[in-house]
């Protein structure tokens, strides 16, 4: 858990750091809706400051993956908010306190995020009902993140592989439980994954071999 000063000191020296900014023109910096997929200057803002908050734990690279994605949604759900992955107006102003909620993306940023062509690696806002994904169609790039809480074929799909590989003695019922959460964390424990019980990518990857 984090405190408000941690957040205000973190979040000054940040942007100063990369901004180069005085303190009177902190209060006015607009930072853009960021989610898996984008790229810049703010993303390395980012992954810096939950860095140095001890939610990242990978390298400041300015692009927004499944590191990035899932060490937001550990902030947003120290914080109280709602846990999306999705770096919006209200997890801006959490991470830094001393400003007001950041306006829209205007067509002036020099973000970017995913067109309509791009595939981001993982969807960044998990419904707690997952869809369905035809099985010919089931990779580690295609199946949902997915976390304690949530429900669906794609969990149903995740018990019956953690049960093919001996982590998962209960019933499949589709529904992301306590037991599911210890199957999925004794699983990446095994297979040499950070074991914190979200199934992204990486997690995905194993299961599917």
């Amino acid at each position: 858990m984090f405190s408000r000063s941690s957040l205000l000191t973190a979040g000054l020296a940040l942007t100063l750091a990369f901004g180069g900014l005085s303190n009177g023109a902190i209060a006015q910096i607009i930072r853009p809706e960021l989610r898996s997929g984008s790229t810049g200057t703010a993303v390395r803002e980012l992954q810096a400051t939950l860095k140095l908050l001890n939610y990242y734990t990978g390298e400041v690279t300015g692009t927004y993956d499944e590191a990035t994605v899932i060490a937001v949604y550990r902030f947003q759900k120290a914080a109280q908010l709602p846990e999306t992955g999705v770096m919006d107006r209200l997890t801006w102003a959490t991470l830094f306190p001393t400003e007001p909620p950041a306006a829209p993306i205007t067509t002036t940023t020099t973000e970017t995020t995913p067109t309509a062509t791009e595939e981001p690696t993982e969807t960044a806002e998990t419904p707690d009902t997952t869809t369905a994904v035809a099985p010919s169609q089931r990779t580690a790039e295609t199946l949902p993140l997915l976390r304690e809480g949530m429900d669906g074929e794609a969990v149903t799909f995740l018990q019956q592989r953690l049960k093919a590989k001996g982590f998962f003695p209960g019933t499949i019922d589709g529904i992301f439980g306590p037991q599911t959460l210890q199957a999925v964390i004794a699983a990446q424990t095994a297979l040499n994954l950070d074991g914190d019980g979200i199934v992204g990518r990486q997690t995905w990857t194993q299961l599917l071999k």
